[in-house]
């Protein structure tokens, strides 16, 4: 392209010189057409110079957005080394990736005769697919960890519910307990009652050693009431207190 435009200025001149010299030497209407070539041949070249700064426009948008997603993907990996990468990014890199992808078709479509532009457009493409290898393996690295912490919170969670069971369960038993405290310190007031009142009710007798012996009988009751007393004072019976007391006010008459 540009020999032919140096041979059309070349031709020009001559032409312009020639005219010069005689009048005769070329029409008009050769010389019109020859300046009218050139002028096509300058707006052509002009033409080429605008796409190949626009091509060369595109390609340092190309290479802006790359430097951007190797930045982020810096970023992903310091983030999956502290343990806080997300989906999300990976979703951004992987975006920014397509955007680029789609430039370059269109680059290349529009470059079929700049082989220097094709072979750079070529070499993005290479370096857009060991991009893309990269992400995917920390893609599948965070998939991993998050099924990793997935299964851990089911874990947690059915460890919980197996805890909230088992707490139920203990404070079920814990009631039963006490229900069977209260009902054991019941019965043991009860017999205390039961022998304080054989003692109560030991029948008088005459003789002096009958006397004796129903005085140690009715001491024996006594003394077996306040023994239950105690038992059921322990058990958490709080009416037993106050028998025992009079109980032992018998015992001291």
């Amino acid at each position: 392209m540009r020999t032919v435009k140096i041979i059309l200025a070349a031709a020009l001149a001559i032409f312009m010189v020639a005219s010069c010299k005689d009048p005769n030497f070329v029409s008009r209407q050769d010389y019109d057409a020859l300046m009218k070539e050139y002028e096509d041949l300058q707006a052509g070249s002009a033409a080429i110079r605008e796409e190949y700064a626009q091509q060369a426009k595109s390609v340092d948008n190309i290479l802006e957005k790359l430097s951007q997603i190797s930045g982020s993907t810096v970023v992903l990996r310091s983030d999956m080394e502290r343990g806080t990468a997300q989906m999300t990014q990976v979703q951004q890199i992987e975006d920014g990736l397509d955007n680029i992808k789609d430039q370059l078709d269109e680059l290349e479509k529009a470059t079929k005769s700049n082989r220097q532009l094709r072979g750079m457009v070529a070499s993005l493409k290479k370096v857009i697919a060991q991009k893309e290898a990269e992400i995917e393996d920390l893609k599948a690295e965070i998939a991993k960890r998050d099924a990793t912490i997935s299964e851990q919170h089911k874990t947690i969670t059915e460890q919980s519910g197996t805890i909230e069971n088992q707490n139920a369960t203990i404070s079920a038993q814990q009631e039963n307990l006490r229900a069977l405290l209260a009902e054991q310190a019941q019965m043991l007031f009860q017999a205390g009652v039961d022998f304080e009142d054989l003692g109560d009710e030991a029948p008088e007798v005459s003789l002096r050693k009958n006397k004796r012996k129903m005085a140690e009988f009715c001491e024996a009751m006594y003394r077996k009431a306040i023994v239950y007393y105690n038992q059921a004072q322990a058990a958490g019976y709080p009416e037993a207190a106050y028998r025992i007391s009079a109980v032992e006010e018998k015992l001291a008459q």
